[in-house]
């Protein structure tokens, strides 16, 4: 079952909630954007989710935590969050709530979407081992249920407890801790399914974070959970768009085309249900798959049919050639995909179709994953709203 649990949240001074404390997610910042944001102010949370050492971060947590910088929320609670935005020049809004989800293996309740690369979960596991806190929450997905969407709807309608814009962004939290809202909350849960939308390597962290402690002799603690954003996939307001393909290195474009010709149609022009749009030196190309596409949900996906045909059938890819982007390349948006061409960063791009949430729900409820990515979730929520301790969970577990 998918357990969900209030928690007492790791918050800033009431004087200090504001954009100058906020940093995106730890693994979207670079060198230089890292000391901007510590530039912005010496409380800055990233200065807790890259640090210059883990020592470091740990020192700094306990003393901000002594001196009331951050204190610990007095009561158990799920965190509302909201976001408006603008994305591809349409105004949306982000509605969800923060809870503690406690970590199982994949394959139960709890579902991933996409594979994942085999990238370093080393740091994160030294951090939040080092610190036993966490201020990035992953992002998960769950179908509508009309009495959960209605207690959130009611959390938002008092005044929020942070309230701030950082990058454009109105982000605000609010807090639901009427203990009947919270059973219900947590009861809908038990049978649910929820499926990572992002945050996947800091899923598989936690796992091993809770085996390091399991292996001690510790079996329960605040080491078993994650904090979670959790949003209805139907209406919450998240945005979800493809991830593009670029091919960096392709020495003969006339050989391409009549490749592609032996599985597409391609034109200049549009043509009707088009599967892919190429781009090359200031020209699009329309192409439509001549097959007949499989009824396997997972194998018409855009993504999938793309790596099947044009990765694998014509440019004679493997799984780990495609890993190691030396020739397939990615972007996360058109004009990414025409820059990175007109530039001579790749020699021709593809713009491809975002999958649907019912098509996303289909495939992991066979228990199956999407092509290495293939979504782009927007927005990031970011660090600096609320965190997790170990200690956040106690007294939080008598739902």
């Amino acid at each position: 079952m998918a357990l969900i649990y209030p928690f007492k949240g790791v918050l800033y001074d009431e004087s200090l909630r504001k954009e100058t404390i906020m940093a995106p997610p730890y693994d979207v910042i670079n060198e230089d954007h890292r000391k901007e944001l510590k530039k912005k102010s010496e409380l800055n949370v990233v200065n807790l989710t890259l640090p210059d050492t883990y020592d470091k971060a740990k020192e700094l947590l306990n003393s901000w935590l002594e001196k009331g910088i951050l204190k610990l929320d007095k009561e158990c609670a799920f965190y509302t969050y909201t976001a408006n935005y603008e994305f591809n020049g349409e105004r949306k809004a982000l509605k969800g709530f923060i809870a503690a989800l406690k970590v199982e293996p994949f394959g139960g309740h709890i579902k991933p979407h996409e594979k994942t690369l085999k990238g370093p979960k080393i740091d994160r596991f030294n951090l939040i081992t080092k610190t036993n806190a966490m201020f990035c929450p992953i992002m998960g997905l769950y179908t509508k249920d009309e009495e959960v969407e209605k207690i959130i709807d009611n959390s938002t309608k008092g005044e929020p407890i942070f309230s701030a814009t950082f990058e454009n962004i109105k982000h605000e939290l609010f807090k639901i801790t009427d203990e009947s809202d919270i059973k219900t909350v947590h009861n809908s849960f038990k049978d649910r399914d929820i499926i990572i939308a992002d945050g996947h390597h800091r899923y598989e962290t936690a796992l091993m974070i809770k085996e390091f402690y399991n292996k001690q002799g510790l079996k329960e603690g605040g080491f078993d959970y994650i904090m979670i954003l959790l949003i209805d996939a139907e209406s919450g307001g998240l945005s979800l768009s493809a991830i593009h393909r670029v091919i960096k290195d392709l020495k003969d474009f006339n050989w391409f085309i009549s490749e592609l010709k032996k599985h597409f149609y391609v034109g200049e022009e549009e043509i009707n249900d088009y599967d892919f749009v190429m781009y090359r030196k200031n020209k699009f190309f329309y192409l439509k798959l001549k097959d007949e596409k499989p009824k396997n949900t997972l194998e018409r996906l855009n993504s999938k049919i793309f790596e099947n045909y044009i990765y694998k059938k014509i440019l004679k890819l493997t799984d780990e050639d495609i890993k190691n982007q030396r020739i397939a390349g990615y972007a996360h948006s058109e004009r990414e995909v025409i820059d990175m061409v007109d530039k001579g960063e790749a020699d021709v791009g593809f713009i491809l179709k975002p999958l649907s949430y019912e098509e996303l729900v289909a495939v992991t409820k066979e228990g199956l994953t999407v092509p290495q990515k293939s979504t782009f979730f927007y927005p990031k929520i970011p660090s600096g709203l609320v965190g997790y301790h170990f200690k956040s969970i106690e007294g939080c577990k008598d739902v």
